[in-house]
C-alpha cells in the first residue's frame, strides 16, 4: 500500500511539470520565485477535462509583493516574446489587458509539446490588501480554441 501511494505521488509530481514545461513561468510553478508553501496549486488531467476539450489544467494562485508581481509578469512576458506575441497587442490566438502600466489579464497560445494539441498560458492579477497582488497563472493543453476558452472562463474584476 505504501508503494502504491508513493507511486501515485511520484506520478502526480512528474505530471505537474508537463503543462508548463519549457516555459519561463515554470519557475513560478516549481516554487523558485514564490515559496511552494505560499502557492495554491490545482492539477487536473484525464477524463474530468474531456468535456472541455482539454488534456491538462494546471494552475497556481498566490499573493505577491510588488517585486514578486513584477517577476511573475516578467516571466509571462518572456514567454510571450518566445511565442512572437507583442506586449502592446494580441494576435488571433491571444488577448491581454493592462491596468496602471502592468499586465492585468492575458490568455496566449504558446507552442505545444505535440502537434496534436494546443497549449495556452493565462495570467490574471488583481490588487490585494496592503500593497499586495493576487495572481493566478494557468497552463492548459488540449484541442480547445481561444474562442472556446473565452466562453468557458469569465474575467474577474
Amino acid at each position: 500500500m505504501k508503494r502504491l501511494i508513493l507511486l501515485i505521488l511520484c506520478t502526480v509530481s512528474m505530471t505537474s511539470i508537463q503543462a508548463q514545461r519549457g516555459l519561463n513561468i515554470n519557475a513560478l510553478f516549481e516554487g523558485k520565485v514564490i515559496d511552494k508553501s505560499r502557492l495554491t496549486e490545482t492539477l487536473v488531467r484525464g477524463e474530468q477535462l474531456e468535456a472541455y476539450h482539454l488534456t491538462a489544467f494546471h494552475s497556481i494562485k498566490f499573493t505577491a509583493s510588488e517585486k514578486e508581481r513584477d517577476l511573475a509578469e516578467k516571466a509571462f512576458y518572456a514567454d510571450m516574446t518566445q511565442n512572437d506575441i507583442k506586449k502592446d497587442k494580441g494576435t488571433l490566438n491571444s488577448e491581454m489587458e493592462n491596468q496602471g502600466g502592468h499586465l492585468y489579464y492575458a490568455i496566449i497560445e504558446v507552442k505545444p509539446d505535440t502537434p496534436f494539441d494546443r497549449r495556452y498560458i493565462c495570467y490574471q492579477c488583481s490588487e490585494g490588501t496592503h500593497g499586495t497582488y493576487n495572481i493566478t497563472l494557468v497552463c492548459l493543453e488540449g484541442k480547445v480554441s481561444l474562442q472556446d476558452l473565452r466562453r468557458m472562463f469569465k474575467k474577474k474584476i
